[in-house]
């Protein structure tokens, strides 16, 4: 016979003989009640329904948090003009913008305008300037190696930054003009992020505006040359990395944002001057990475720059041929004093 299992119940004290299992009613009313409460209160912290602040990436995160993410907000734009945040201290004194140079402090691009007049450009200079820029461009359809870098050296006054503009303006470049002072900083990497934000804002010349832009830097050798007594910081070697890691990958530059795979730049030409590129670190002037040029203009080319400079003041051409032969071997800077 099976032996049965009877319950059996042990006296305890002080505890209460009630139910050990509980039966807890839900209403979906309630709870749908409540959901929309805490939506309410959501909607009431909220710009509106539609405010970009507040727009969600695929992550999950706002456009504050990736603003504050990428890189530093320098935006001074917002809070000077009318309509948008501060009306009460825009007035109308001076027109809608509190700032009436704010336009033109932000664009970083020259168009050089104020060349006025009918100026002599060196046949030699004008095709190695435009070889350089027009087979960046083209390079995708070369079946060869082109260096991003063009190194501009030769003596003191021989008219090397005057005729690259010069140039510059015939071709219709809008280039974005640096020198050799914004290579240093009190702030370890900030020459070299700069050098990433206008090389980017070249490559925007080019998506947005359909014009030819290039990056050019002025002096580089004073900025990063190792003469006898100077030392190498840190931000100069942060610069030359800079600047060969540009070489080696022109479509891909970084200012500190995360990589994106659609982030993809313009190859932008690069043309820097000096008077002594051999002080400057030898990888980074090597031939795949940088085509030097020496400029030492001839009689020729200093007896037509001359001329033509002089030439509305009726000054003949042999009589800039006789100021150049009591003064040979002169740069062009002293015949335009």
């Amino acid at each position: 016979m099976a032996n049965l299992l009877l319950p059996l119940w042990v006296p305890t004290p002080n505890l209460s003989l009630k139910s050990q299992f509980c039966v807890r009613c839900c209403n979906s009313t309630n709870t749908n009640t409540n959901r929309d409460d805490d939506d309410v209160e959501d909607n009431k912290n909220k710009l509106s329904k539609q405010s970009s602040w507040e727009a969600k990436d695929v992550d999950g995160k706002d456009y504050l948090y990736r603003l504050g993410k990428e890189a530093d907000n320098m935006n001074i734009a917002v809070g000077q003009r009318a309509g948008i945040i501060d009306d009460v201290f825009v007035g109308n004194f001076l027109g809608k913008d509190s700032d009436i140079v704010f336009d033109y402090r932000q664009k970083v691009t020259r168009s050089f305008e104020y060349l006025q007049g009918d100026y002599y450009i060196a046949p030699l200079f004008m095709d190695k300037i435009a070889c350089h820029i027009v087979k960046n461009y083209i390079t995708h359809l070369l079946n060869a190696k082109v260096p991003l870098i063009l190194g501009i050296w030769g003596g003191k006054g021989q008219g090397k930054t005057f005729q690259t503009e010069l140039i510059f303006r015939a071709m219709g470049v809008e280039p974005v003009i640096m020198s050799a002072g914004e290579l240093e900083s009190e702030n370890a990497g900030e020459p070299g992020r700069l050098i990433r934000e206008r090389y980017r804002t070249a490559s925007q010349v080019v998506q947005n505006q359909g014009k030819m832009s290039c990056l050019m830097i002025n002096d580089i050798d004073a900025g990063l040359g190792r003469f006898g007594n100077t030392q190498m910081t840190v931000n100069n070697q942060i610069v030359v990395g800079t600047l060969m890691n540009l070489c080696d990958n022109p479509t891909r530059v970084s200012v500190g944002q995360d990589w994106r795979e659609s982030d993809v730049t313009h190859r932008i030409p690069i043309i820097v001057t000096g008077n002594d590129l051999s002080t400057i670190y030898a990888p980074l002037i090597r031939d795949g990475r940088m085509d030097k040029f020496y400029w030492q203009p001839n009689r020729e080319d200093i007896v037509n720059i001359v001329h033509r400079m002089y030439e509305k003041d009726g000054i003949s051409k042999d009589e800039v041929e006789k100021i150049v032969n009591t003064f040979p071997n002169q740069g062009t800077y002293l015949y335009a004093m």
